[in-house]
């Protein structure tokens, strides 16, 4: 069990780092996701997570062995939690990105001006969502 959930792991660590160095907004955010779901694997594989380990959940004090410890998938839950509100962070910050730059390559988006230490006007100028 320890190889599968080692190569996922990998995997998904792997294509975390593909996806951040890609010159993409979107991709950046889902190359985020994957990384933290790969570290959520890894945190329960050091948990001592085995097909073989029961839940925590004794009702006889003499069975404690072979039981997997409660924490990591309780930090586990609340990261999934944590990441999932980043996530959409990400993506809304993408979104408003797009919508003021009209671009979603990190590259072609506008750099402070030296003098002033301002941001140069976006190429595209914000239209108003609603016509009067």
């Amino acid at each position: 069990m320890e190889l599968p959930l080692a190569l996922a792991i990998g995997l998904l660590f792997g294509g975390g780092v593909y996806s951040i160095l890609r010159p993409n907004l979107i991709r950046m955010v889902i190359g985020f996701g994957l990384i933290s779901n790969a570290v959520n694997l890894l945190m329960i594989a050091c948990g001592g997570f085995t097909l073989e380990s029961a839940a925590p959940f004794v009702s006889d004090p003499d069975l404690v062995t072979g039981l997997m410890d409660p924490l990591p998938p309780d930090i586990v839950l609340t990261a999934i939690v944590i990441s999932f509100a980043v996530g959409a962070l990400f993506l809304t910050i993408c979104y408003v990105v797009y919508r003021d730059y009209a671009t979603d390559d990190p590259e072609e988006l506008p750099l402070p001006v030296a003098d002033d230490e301002t941001f140069s006007p976006p190429r595209h100028p914000r239209r108003p969502m609603f016509e009067e």
